[in-house]
């Protein structure tokens, strides 16, 4: 999201402000960075540009599972157990790129979620 602070998931937050600087302008946001300390002060670092979506804050769990067949059924999971809820917004984040998909989201922060899309 422009504008956005980067959001810190895992271990040792401290060399987060440096390692976005180290990226500067060659990727460009949204991007999950992975960082490694080799020795002292040295870092091995890589990244990878991901689709974010806007989906509601109050969706229950951390991870959503949805696959929509080709014949139009969606199943969805929400970590890892079915339900029969619907969620519009994950659906409206695939934007109708694909007939028949399996989208899977990951709770970033609050309601912004990390969405991978694969065709079937």
């Amino acid at each position: 999201m422009p504008g956005r602070e980067p959001l810190h998931v895992g271990a040792d937050s401290a060399p987060l402000p440096c390692l976005a600087k180290a990226f500067g302008d060659a990727l460009e946001p949204p991007y999950r960075a992975v960082a490694l300390r080799h020795e002292g002060s040295t870092w091995a670092i890589g990244g990878v540009r991901i689709e974010v979506a806007e989906l509601p804050a109050d969706i229950e769990g951390e991870e959503l599972l949805l696959t929509m067949t080709q014949e139009g059924e969606r199943a969805l999971e929400i970590d890892g157990r079915p339900t029969a809820e619907t969620i519009p917004a994950l659906e409206a984040a695939v934007g109708g790129r694909y007939d028949a998909y399996f989208a899977r989201a990951t709770r970033l922060d609050r309601g912004l979620w990390e969405v991978g899309i694969d065709p079937l």
